[in-house]
């Protein structure tokens, strides 16, 4: 994003096929405002995150958080670089604190991008927040751009909780493929991801659609 650019982003992610609950579904809903402060420095502002959760229990619509980020580009990728960036995320809603931080490393051979990042968070729930813990995430995604508009594309997500962080939970591991189009003013992505693990507790399909308007 280039300097005094803005951009709004729809976020919906749609989570489901979980093995210890046959009548899971959940929607997830994100709402961004982006704005380029230099060329390098990005922040956006997350002013509603929030779902619709239906289990064997019940059926419920929650407000999640509000959210401010922030992306700066140490290094341009390009044919002779890699690019690297850091970002930076703080989340807060009742009962719920999270703290991101990731690192973004991507390189650009003509047609095709690499991209891998590794992302560090914590997060606080409770009453008084007093229920902890951390996650690791490593994601990578190999794309093809045949023509300036579209780009086709392959991902792979590793993730590990780490509950009160004493304890080390299982390794969750989801791979798909994924598309994007875009022209001068708008775009769009969709991604399923499958889980390849044996998690029973998680979901062992998510989809996620993002759409972008540019001002």
């Amino acid at each position: 994003m280039m300097e005094g650019e803005i951009e709004y982003e729809q976020w919906v992610t749609f989570k489901t096929d979980k093995k210890n609950d046959s009548d899971y579904n959940e929607w997830r809903f994100r709402h961004e405002l982006e704005w380029g402060v230099t060329d390098r420095l990005q922040l956006a502002f997350y002013f509603a995150d929030w779902k619709i959760k239906q289990t064997s229990d019940q059926e419920k619509i929650t407000f999640r958080d509000v959210a401010l980020e922030a992306v700066y580009q140490v290094q341009i990728p390009s044919i002779d670089q890699v690019g690297i960036a850091m970002y930076g995320e703080i989340k807060y809603g009742p009962e719920f604190l999270e703290l991101e931080g990731k690192w973004i490393l991507e390189w650009e051979f003509e047609q095709v991008s690499v991209l891998y990042n590794v992302t560090v968070e914590a997060e606080w729930e409770g009453d008084d927040l007093g229920e902890t813990k951390g996650k690791l995430e490593n994601s990578f995604s190999l794309t093809y751009q045949p023509e300036p508009s579209m780009t086709w594309g392959v991902q792979a997500v590793w993730e590990k909780e780490f509950p009160e962080w004493n304890s080390i939970g299982n390794d969750i591991v989801s791979i798909g493929p994924s598309f994007s189009w875009q022209n001068s003013n708008w775009w769009f992505s969709i991604s399923p991801l499958f889980q390849i693990t044996d998690v029973n507790s998680e979901p062992d399909l998510q989809v996620r659609l993002l759409f972008g308007i540019d001002f």
